[in-house]
């Protein structure tokens, strides 16, 4: 909500979660739409797939590893929906178990990323974000320990970054990156 938040203060969007078309007011803002709404509802992806051995035998049993995101404070809900889709007759276990993680955006380490920021871009803005991806944030939360994504790039409003991910074309600006060196450089020295 923060997020969303801060987007339409910024671009004078406005962004109703409870609307039948969310998605589609997100999809004003450009090629981040796509990350944006990644991180409106729980995800399952097939990965990887195994069954049968031979090309003219039917397969005994079958197997699938999805990889699931799940939002924060929807694990049970989530699990009772794949177990509907599924049925009765598949069996469904975690096969890696890490719970969402959400901490509040706040504190010495978020005001230096701030100070970073605004030392390199006075007109910058730092904005909480729910990443969609995976995290080492998962781990570190069960040692009691907060973390944040700071990854301050400054990229052209024309690049479709998200589509570039894990893409063979994966790429940032060298602009981006000078960017990027100089508030990392302030936030090490600073923080």
């Amino acid at each position: 909500m923060q997020f969303l938040t801060a987007v339409a203060e910024e671009t004078g969007y406005t962004f109703d979660l409870d609307s039948p078309d969310l998605e589609g007011a997100i999809g004003k803002l450009g090629p981040i739409a796509k990350i944006v709404k990644a991180t409106l509802h729980d995800t399952a992806n097939p990965t990887m797939l195994k069954a049968g051995y031979k090309a003219n035998v039917i397969p005994a049993s079958a197997e699938a590893v999805l990889d699931c995101r799940v939002l924060p404070g929807r694990k049970a809900a989530f699990e009772a929906e794949v177990d509907a889709l599924i049925g009765p007759d598949v069996t469904r276990e975690w096969v890696s178990d890490l719970p969402s993680y959400e901490t509040t955006f706040d504190g010495d380490l978020v005001d230096a990323m701030n100070a970073a920021l605004l030392a390199t871009d006075p007109d910058a803005r730092t904005v909480p974000y729910m990443l969609s991806g995976g995290t080492d944030a998962k781990a570190f939360a069960k040692l009691g320990i907060r973390c944040f994504g700071f990854i301050p790039l400054r990229l052209p409003p024309e690049l479709d970054f998200a589509a570039l991910f894990h893409g063979v074309d994966e790429r940032v600006p060298v602009d981006a990156l000078k960017f990027g060196t100089q508030v990392l450089q302030h936030f090490l020295t600073h923080c």
